[in-house]
């Protein structure tokens, strides 16, 4: 029987002293609005203490320089196993980081092609020849009877250094003769040798073939002379009435016409990262790095043309290397299955084939079929990149661990979602313990076991409201996610409005898969774009319609306009998942403009005026008011030389930012760095009396962020925390209710906003947006989630599938138009079906 895995006064960050029993080898859903705890618990507490207890067990030399994990705040843990964590982090990889590296496919195919690769020469692309031990004394035996037979071990590079001792070194092993100069000479016959001739080779024995009874003897000869040269061996043959000839059996891959000799390959003559395998002009980078273009020499490729010139072949055609992990997934898998091994391989490379084979296929069942294994990590989504690790640990076949994942449904559709589900099934059935931080509708659904955390958020969070199956769940009053599940609490009404004439049309969109696309939606309504994964939705939005806008909206005259419409528009806001800012010190406060309010106030305090600071003083950014020892970061890194850099607290302002002096200036008790340090809802009664800050704060309470600090540093918010950050301050601006004199509006764009929204918060988004669309602006936004698909006034389905099987505008019209339309990819999943 399985134990339970047992927590007792988890009490990480905001956890109130939980004490919790997960069932093992189930699939757990710990869901609850974000900053509720959710996180503290799955990865702060559970999988930082698998970690640590893992450290623990190597020795004191292994740990070294490894960075040692504190202990999270609980009493205990029992039965806790060894534990994965498949985050979402895209950041962190390098640009030398492929899908075919995370999945390890790429691992299986180097050794593949090292070992069974057929090679060419790079530079004349003749296929290279060689012949086993075994083929060799086939030739030599099946040669005529009486034929006679000199074999002999090449050996110019043995005499070359020092031909007497080496000869004398030959005679004291038993050997008698060498060939030389063209004549099979004895070695004591040889004056003081001069420097040896090409030639020159030692013979090992002298043969008369008579029949099959040679081949021991040929055979053993043989073996002897590959233990003096083991890349080549000499038969001087003399058929009968023939004269005699030399024939070079070469036992590794030569191009007999060049000269060029193959090294022997191996793994690494196949890798970017190492210096046997990268293209030598762009370091296995694949880039001209002054051009920021791909390297002339590799064609962008990153391989050396010794790697690029093996190739595996199918019934077909042959690719090497760069060509085959180039290949959608979906073409990958069927050609892979079709690659010819030698048959004297097979049982070595079966296993090999069997990984390669099974892992392709995880991925394509994951719903990432349109993409390739030469893709860069750095480009892929979030959900993407969690759906590649999750695919290479189904590949790996582990059980007994607790795996524990991130939202992986950020960024599915429905469809995908299905797919998702079936893999993290497997992984249960496989004898693991699955936890998943999720708030998609189907995965709660689907869960074996949910953990519903709140009430609220930061110290309003961190409590178990209730834990149980899916149907006790439902049938618990104090669970907010039941609730939502159940029925009992609904989305706000949409108030869908009859569709304007007036459209913004787009035509002929060709980038990537797009297939001419005509994209046509309404002015002064909510939009949403859904589709599959890959179907084109960010191609049609990012890549085409947004720099046709702004080309339209900068006015240059003579230019005319690509989006026929675009002349009702005066604004285009693009609010997606990037980071609010490019450095730490950029926070909710900078990018809302708070800041920018709460400067001139801490200005005019009286102190303020007596030291003659202005509002530049209370600015991290700006000397003078900063802490400089850690200029304005409130963090510095030490260089801990071999260990790598660690980042703590600066040590003069306590990572306040401030220093002394500006830290002097309260108001109502506070210093900037202390007023800053609140939450928004603690900020909101603090500030309550300044009207600015006030709606600032209100905007950013509206779309459920009230839990946030102020100075949160914009490198530890999610995705959807700064998406969120940056419609709150769309908000609070009072433009944004106030039609232009001329009457133009403002098209409002993002990217997922339900991303990592728990249903509370999405009825909040949805509130903001139904506020947008009341104050005449146009919102277009490229989502999935049901209740946003179902509250908008137009859809457009894009699909049916991925990749090369999308990029078309399948389904256009209101909600309960598409819902209609059984071609339609994202039908089935509206509520108005």
């Amino acid at each position: 029987m399985n134990l339970p895995i047992s927590i007792r006064g988890a009490r990480q960050h905001n956890l109130r002293n939980l004490d919790l029993d997960l069932p093992s080898n189930k699939l757990i859903v710990f869901s609850g609005p974000s900053g509720s705890g959710k996180s503290s618990l799955a990865f702060d507490t559970l999988f930082s203490e698998s970690r640590r207890r893992f450290l623990d067990c190597l020795s004191a030399r292994a740990r070294q320089g490894m960075e040692q994990p504190e202990k999270p705040e609980v009493d205990s843990i029992t039965g806790l196993p060894p534990a994965l964590c498949l985050e979402q982090s895209v950041r962190q990889q390098s640009s030398r980081t492929l899908l075919g590296s995370i999945t390890e496919i790429l691992d299986y195919l180097r050794i593949l092609y090292a070992a069974a690769g057929t090679p060419h020469d790079p530079e004349t692309g003749q296929e290279l020849v060689r012949k086993s031990p075994d083929r060799i004394t086939e030739e030599l035996v099946s040669l005529p009877e009486q034929t006679r037979l000199v074999l002999a071990a090449p050996a110019e590079t043995l005499l070359a250094q020092d031909p007497a001792a080496t000869l004398g070194d030959f005679q004291r092993q038993g050997f008698l003769r060498v060939y030389w100069n063209g004549e099979v000479r004895d070695i004591e016959e040889i004056g003081p040798p001069s420097p040896p001739p090409p030639d020159a080779a030692l013979v090992i024995d002298r043969i008369i073939i008579r029949g099959e009874g040679t081949a021991s003897r040929v055979a053993d000869s043989l073996q002897t002379a590959l233990r003096i040269n083991p890349d080549e061996v000499r038969a001087i043959i003399t058929r009968p009435g023939e004269e005699a000839a030399v024939q070079a059996f070469h036992t590794r891959y030569r191009n007999p016409e060049t000269g060029f000799l193959l090294p022997q390959l191996t793994p690494r003559h196949f890798s970017f990262n190492s210096p046997l395998g990268a293209c030598p002009a762009c370091q296995g980078s694949g880039l001209n790095d002054r051009e920021n273009a791909p390297c002339p020499a590799c064609g962008g490729l990153r391989l050396s043309p010794l790697a690029l010139a093996v190739t595996m072949h199918t019934p077909g055609r042959a690719y090497n290397l760069a060509e085959l992990t180039a290949l959608p997934l979906e073409d990958m898998a069927g050609e892979v299955e079709r690659l010819e091994t030698p048959a004297s391989l097979a049982t070595a490379l079966n296993p090999l084939m069997g990984e390669i084979n099974k892992r392709v296929r995880f991925l394509n069942e994951l719903g990432l079929s349109y993409l390739s294994l030469d893709r860069q990590a750095n480009t892929l989504s979030g959900g993407e990149l969690q759906r590649a690790r999750l695919a290479s640990q189904l590949g790996g076949a582990l059980s007994g661990v607790l795996y524990i994942l991130d939202e992986p449904t950020a960024g599915l559709h429905p469809s995908d979602t299905d797919r998702l589900l079936h893999a993290l099934r497997s992984l249960r059935d496989q004898g693991n313990t699955v936890l998943v931080v999720e708030h998609d509708e189907q995965i709660l659904n689907a869960a074996d076991h949910l953990v519903d955390m709140g009430p609220g958020s930061g110290a309003n969070g961190g409590r178990i409201l209730a834990q149980g199956t899916l149907p006790e769940i439902l049938e618990n009053a104090e669970s907010p996610t039941g609730a939502w599940l159940s029925g009992k609490r609904s989305m706000p009404a949409s108030a869908h409005r009859a569709l304007p004439s007036s459209r913004l049309i787009l035509t002929g969109a060709t980038k990537h898969n797009l297939n001419n696309v005509t994209l046509n939606i309404p002015v002064g309504a909510l939009t949403c774009i859904s589709g599959p994964s890959g179907s084109g939705k960010s191609t049609l939005v990012r890549d085409c319609l947004i720099p046709a806008v702004r080309q339209d909206l900068a006015g240059k005259k003579g230019v005319p306009r690509i989006v026929q419409g675009s002349e009702h528009l005066n604004r285009l806001v693009v609010i997606d998942q990037s980071p609010i800012g490019k450095t730490p010190r950029s926070t909710p406060a900078t990018a809302t403009g708070l800041l920018q309010v709460l400067r001139p106030l801490y200005a005019q305090l009286p102190l303020s005026k007596q030291r003659g600071y202005t509002a530049a003083r209370f600015s991290p950014n700006i000397r003078g008011g900063r802490c400089e020892r850690c200029l304005g970061t409130g963090m510095i890194e030490v260089d801990m030389n071999f260990l790598g850099n660690v980042t703590m607290p600066c040590d003069a302002c306590q990572g306040q930012c401030y220093n002394r002096e500006t830290l002097e200036v309260t108001w109502k008790g506070k210093s900037i760095a202390q007023a800053l340090a609140l939450t928004v809802d603690e900020a909101a009664d603090f500030f309550s009396s300044l009207p600015k800050a006030t709606a600032i704060l209100k905007s950013m309470q509206d779309v459920g962020l009230g839990y946030l600090s102020l100075n949160r540093r914009a490198d530890t918010l999610s995705g959807g925390e700064s998406q969120r950050i940056k419609i709150a301050a769309e908000l609070a601006k009072a433009p944004a209710w106030k039609l232009a004199e001329d009457g133009k509006r403002a098209l409002f764009i993002l990217d997922e906003p339900t991303s990592g929204l728990h249903f509370n918060e999405v009825a909040l988004l949805l509130t903001a947006l139904f506020r947008l669309r009341a104050a005449g602006h146009t919102v277009l936004c490229v989502e999935h989630h049901k209740d946003l698909l179902d509250a908008a006034d137009y859809l457009v389905d894009m699909g049916p599938g991925a990749g090369r099987h999308g990029g078309n505008i399948v389904a256009e019209g209101t909600p309960a138009a598409v819902a209609a339309m059984p071609e339609a990819p994202t039908s089935r999943w509206l509520s108005s079906h």
